[in-house]
């Protein structure tokens, strides 16, 4: 079932909904339109603990795949996989793999890269994350998991 939330999203639902699809253009309004959506699956599924981190965690992987420059959709899911864990994969048309800038960056704002620390949030707050290439494009993804006494509220 394909749900249209506004003209620029198309939301796929599955019966039972573990599952949330979308498409984006590559505009910066992905990235916001990620962020609800992800708000919106995590409290459908009763997971709001991890709503924040995953909010970051989703807008950080869009923000990435919009600058690439490509001109396909942007893919994005959010997937329960359990009743603990969430993932969320964004794919996009680069075969380039993410840039990740470790920590330890000098202090200052003349001395921080512009681009690359996203990925360093991501690998904080994820259970685990990873990129999943193919022959015109890739998935980065990231797991992230409720702690024990968090399941439910």
């Amino acid at each position: 079932m394909t749900v249209v939330v506004e003209p620029r999203l198309h939301v796929e639902l599955e019966e039972p909904l573990t599952r949330f699809t979308a498409k984006y253009p590559y505009t910066p309004e992905a990235a916001a339109l990620s962020r609800w959506l992800v708000d919106a699956a995590l409290a459908s599924w009763g997971m709001f603990d991890l709503i924040d981190p995953a909010v970051l965690v989703a807008s950080e992987l869009v923000t990435n795949a919009i600058q690439t420059g490509c001109q396909l959709k942007i893919g994005f899911q959010v997937e329960r996989l359990g009743e603990s864990t969430v993932r969320i994969t964004v794919s996009d048309g680069s075969c380039s793999m993410p840039v990740f800038v470790d920590a330890g960056l000098p202090a200052g704002p003349d001395h921080v890269p512009s681009r690359g620390r996203g990925l360093v949030i991501v690998n904080s707050l994820a259970r685990r994350w990873g990129v999943d290439l193919y022959a015109c494009g890739k998935d980065v993804w990231a797991e992230l998991r409720l702690r024990p006494q968090s399941r439910a509220r």
